[in-house]
């Protein structure tokens, strides 16, 4: 998914699904949307945790506590197939979801009640049924993205005791870099409810990217790479083909290419077959239809289709349900019919992507402010541009200096210790540590999967942490 979704989809959601208010939807939606902007280009280097809000000479912040490796949560551009740690692109984007239920696994009717969870298609593996000439295994098979996955239901399990139960978010504070300090705050109160908040947000991203980015993975294999949708040979690596439809009810047939105008880019080589980056942004259109040959069937298969609208419609279900139980209530659609509907408007009004004067996630943005206005919810307190990656208003505040290091991008920031922006970052790590946890304890993947330099180093949050995740 894009910036229309991640930031104004969500915000949204969270009015329509969980009540929240106009401020708190927004941090929500910024925390969201941020997850595709703490990248390692941005922030990476030596952070020192400050009670000071405002620049000061190096020797005069009062230090609260130091982070030399932050955890970030994105590295290049998913449509690239820049390729970067397998760990990162498992937690924050391509959820691992291609597996039978463990033991002890919550069902759907569990998380989300028989009425939402009848709404919802449910948990579909898919059978991995390559050409036997490619190098895809059962473990790399159980990667794929797929929405309702076990993992998906306990994250959304895990996300609701965070936000009910504030000894939980005292509990992972209590394990972080400066977490004393935060907990001793008089303004703890207020420190626990925007932590709660910013995960949530960061929550919320990687649910609705179970289903945008279904059948997609995080590895750097041919899994993620298809054939011609007509008769082309596997092996021609810049002759496959996909269709899509926008504006219309004809198929378009398009061969995608790194040297196509942004609408269109992508990079079906045999270089990279990291994420969708062979698809390039159709995974995030939430008005398209495409269809494709995955390479984890045979040629002879039929062509698998995919309807965003539909898919994106469940998201947004799914979303509301996960807030509106974070604040004690059960969803109920039938009393948000018009809301509902407004929302499906927004995510399927189309524009026409071979026009490349169009920015898609632009347009959808104004579908998303325009149609819910129409069922009176104001818009969020920032409206951002998601024509830019990031608009200002979209980046999480509590930055207060930079000293670079001459030589070197490593340089230092400094970062209020109690800010938006730092409260983040601890619940990226937990998240990072909650799916790890998981992941590795039901044997789910490749061995490879957490082994890259990324996974191994020390965030924000200590080793402790395994405390509260048994």
């Amino acid at each position: 998914m894009d910036q229309d979704f991640h930031y104004y989809g969500t915000y949204y959601a969270a009015r329509v699904g969980g009540g929240y208010s106009r401020e708190d939807a927004t941090r929500i939606a910024k925390a969201s949307n941020f997850i595709d902007f703490l990248s390692n280009e941005g922030y990476a280097g030596y952070w020192r945790l400050v009670r000071d809000t405002e620049k000061r000479s190096d020797e005069d912040y009062d230090i609260v506590a130091k982070v030399d490796y932050p955890r970030y949560t994105y590295q290049g551009n998913l449509s690239t197939g820049v390729d970067g740690s397998r760990g990162l692109w498992a937690s924050y984007h391509f959820a691992p979801g291609n597996y039978a239920d463990p033991a002890n696994t919550p069902s759907d009717a569990d998380i989300h009640g028989k009425e939402i969870a009848g709404l919802l298609p449910g948990h579909q593996i898919r059978t991995i049924n390559p050409d036997s000439s490619l190098d895809i295994s059962p473990e790399i098979g159980q990667l794929l993205n797929r929405p309702q996955s076990a993992l998906s239901r306990t994250l959304i399990q895990d996300t609701i005791e965070c936000l009910t139960n504030p000894q939980r978010l005292e509990a992972i504070l209590e394990r972080a870099a400066g977490g004393e300090a935060l907990l001793n705050d008089p303004d703890k109160a207020n420190i626990l409810k925007r932590f709660g908040l910013v995960l949530l947000g960061a929550r919320a991203h990687v649910i609705a990217d179970t289903w945008a980015h279904q059948d997609w993975s995080s590895a750097n294999n041919v899994i993620n790479t298809y054939w011609d949708v007509s008769d082309s040979t596997y092996h021609n690596q810049f002759a496959q083909r996909i269709e899509y439809q926008d504006i219309g009810d004809e198929w378009n047939q398009i061969k995608l290419s790194s040297l196509s105008h942004l609408n269109l880019s992508a990079v079906p080589n045999g270089t990279s077959y990291l994420g969708h980056g062979w698809m390039g942004h159709f995974p995030d259109y939430s008005f398209v239809k495409y269809r494709y040959k995955p390479c984890w069937r045979k040629t002879s298969d039929p062509v698998l289709e995919r309807d965003n609208p539909t898919e994106f419609k469940h998201a947004f279900l799914e979303l509301c349900s996960l807030f509106c139980q974070t604040q004690g209530n059960k969803f109920q659609p039938q009393k948000a019919k018009n809301e509902l509907a407004a929302a499906q408007m927004a995510i399927s009004e189309p524009c026409e992507i071979d026009n490349k004067e169009n920015c898609p996630r632009k347009y959808s943005q104004e579908q998303w402010i325009t149609k819910m206005q129409g069922v009176d919810i104001e818009a969020p307190i920032d409206l951002i541009d998601t024509e830019l990656e990031p608009h200002p208003k979209a980046v999480l505040d509590g930055q207060v200096d930079y000293d670079s290091m001459l030589g070197t991008r490593y340089g230092t920031y400094y970062i209020n210790f109690a800010s938006d922006l730092y409260l983040f970052e601890i619940a990226a790590d937990y998240h990072f540590q909650f799916m790890k946890n998981w992941l590795t304890t039901h044997d789910i993947g490749t061995d490879e999967l957490f082994t890259g330099s990324w996974s191994k180093q020390l965030g924000p949050i200590s080793e402790k942490i395994s405390e509260i995740l048994a």
